[in-house]
């Protein structure tokens, strides 16, 4: 039975919870949900209830209608034109700046289910998942370019290793489409399929994760970011003391239970 949704309605965005699954949508399908620094609001407290959550093991992030996310709305994009550059960094960064940074520090697995465009703002919540399935007909676009703009919420530091400086550089700088089918070939997204199976293909992947070890998890996910940022000397230190906490826990007992016995182990996340 799914669990009972303790989370408040939001005007942009749903959120519910259900089999160690939270779902975040973005909600403004008249406009592809295209994001104002209000709907990242929203986004900023649905991860932070989340986060706090044990019933959330993983997040499974998508849009509704027939779009992820538009980038910034076009009426927000154009008031921008009269804020000043503390501004700018204090209010309008401070929404978006922190939900993509948010959603990318998020301590448990984030999958993000690209149904159709995915341009500026949108291409870099999607990039700051952990994991990307994509419809055939999601088309990615760092759209910043064209507005005389940098990617400034990691993109430019995240695609590049994602799919190799060149293509980046055509992505970033030339401001290339890449649609479905074109990013699973180049390592953008982990799977792309049908519109048809797209939900269905994200959930399971969503679901796998659930029934992981929640801790262990949280530790790889850190693992990984550090080994972007570290140097190996620090992280073979680092991570045989994160190893030595895992192997503590109730958890590791359960696995080697569960490997002895040939069965699927029931991790708790403690």
């Amino acid at each position: 039975m799914p669990d009972a949704n303790p989370y408040p309605i939001y005007e942009c965005i749903q959120v519910s919870v259900g089999n160690g699954i939270g779902r975040l949508v973005l909600n403004r399908p008249g406009v592809l949900n295209a994001l104002t620094p209000a709907m990242m609001g929203e986004i900023i407290a649905a991860l932070v209830l989340m986060e706090a959550d044990d019933g959330v093991r993983v997040l499974l992030i998508t849009g509704a209608g027939r779009g992820f996310s538009a980038g910034g709305d076009a009426g927000f994009l154009e008031k921008l034109i009269d804020y000043r550059p503390f501004e700018i960094k204090d209010t309008v960064y401070a929404y978006f700046g922190k939900g993509v940074r948010d959603l990318k520090l998020f301590s448990k697995p984030t999958v993000a289910a690209v149904n159709g465009p995915a341009a500026g703002a949108g291409f870099e919540i999607a990039l700051a998942c952990d994991f990307r399935v994509a419809s055939s007909k999601a088309l990615f676009h760092q759209s910043w370019i064209h507005l005389g703009l940098i990617s400034p919420l990691g993109g430019m530091y995240l695609l590049p290793r994602l799919v190799g400086p060149a293509r980046a550089n055509e992505i970033l700088m030339l401001g290339r489409r890449v649609n479905g089918d074109e990013a699973a070939a180049m390592g953008l997204v982990n799977e792309t399929v049908s519109p048809e199976e797209l939900d269905e293909a994200a959930t399971e992947l969503a679901r796998r994760l659930a029934d992981g070890p929640p801790l262990a998890l949280r530790a790889m996910k850190e693992g990984i970011r550090r080994g972007m940022e570290s140097t190996l000397a620090a992280e073979w230190e680092h991570n045989v003391y994160v190893q030595a906490l895992l192997i503590d826990s109730e958890d590791y007992a359960e696995g080697v239970r569960a490997l002895l016995e040939r069965r699927k182990a029931k991790f708790l996340g403690r």
